[in-house]
Parts: C-alpha cells; sequence; structure tokens
C-alpha cells in the first residue's frame, strides 16, 4: 500500500466515521423515546443514566477517531505532501 492509498483510506475512515458519529447524535436528538425504548429493551437503566451514557460514549467514540483517524490523516499530509 503506498501513501497516498493510506492517505485516501484515512481519509474515507474519518468520513465514514464522522458521518456514523452525526446519525448517532441526530437519533438521539430527534428521537429522544425511541432510542430510549429501544435500549429499555436490553438494559434497565433510567432515562437519565441513559442520556449520561449516550454523551459518555458519544465523546469517547470522536476521541478515539480523533486519535485514530484524523492524527494520522493529518501527519501524512503534512509529511507527504
Amino acid at each position: 500500500m503506498t501513501v497516498d492509498n493510506l492517505i485516501a483510506v484515512l481519509g474515507w475512515c474519518m468520513v465514514i466515521n464522522f458521518g456514523l458519529m452525526l446519525f448517532w447524535v441526530l437519533a438521539i436528538w430527534l428521537m429522544p423515546n425511541v432510542v430510549y425504548r429501544s435500549q429499555a429493551l436490553v438494559t434497565s437503566m433510567s432515562r437519565e443514566d441513559l442520556d449520561r451514557t449516550m454523551y459518555r460514549l458519544i465523546g469517547q467514540f470522536k476521541f478515539a477517531v480523533v486519535i485514530f483517524n484524523l492524527a494520522p490523516y493529518l501527519a501524512l499530509r503534512i509529511v507527504f505532501e
């Protein structure tokens, strides 16, 4: 795999991951009752605990995307272009 291919793969991974995160945030924002009811089928969390957990997981996901997609992408773009 060439460096150009790696830059392209990291770029598309970042786009896909941020798209998934946007979908997740919009689902929680626009359909909070549907999200809560679907999660209530598999967990016994209160609404407040579920909200805290979702926001914490979104933050962790965003951090992982930045560390594993954005940082290497920018580093490769800076060094090789």
